[in-house]
């Protein structure tokens, strides 16, 4: 199932407690998978940011890095990864209820 499918699903406000474990088991391997890719793209940005030409700021190899597409990639994912981390919690105290 796909993140947005993931989120949907679980904005439902009548699920059972078993439905509710499957979707925390769900988003919580989304979200390792992300924090993996993210680990990924970070060390492809650290590389990118060495290879900075003389007279080159900081900033401005920043600003050419975010306009890559592995750049552009590791925004879009810091946000899901927010997102689903909203939604992990959110699940665990919908759980906590049925305790």
């Amino acid at each position: 199932m796909e993140l947005k499918d993931l989120i949907l699903a679980v904005r439902e406000q009548n699920l059972t407690k078993t439905e509710l474990e499957g979707y925390c088991d769900q988003l919580a391997g989304l979200l390792a998978q992300m924090e993996m890719e993210m680990a990924d793209l970070e060390k492809e940005e650290a590389l990118f940011m060495n290879g900075k030409a003389d007279g080159q700021s900081v900033a401005d190899r920043k600003v050419s890095w975010k306009a890559t597409q592995s750049g552009q990639r590791l925004i879009v994912l810091k946000r899901y990864a927010r997102a689903t981390n909203t939604m992990v919690n959110s699940v665990k105290r919908r759980l906590y209820v049925f305790l």
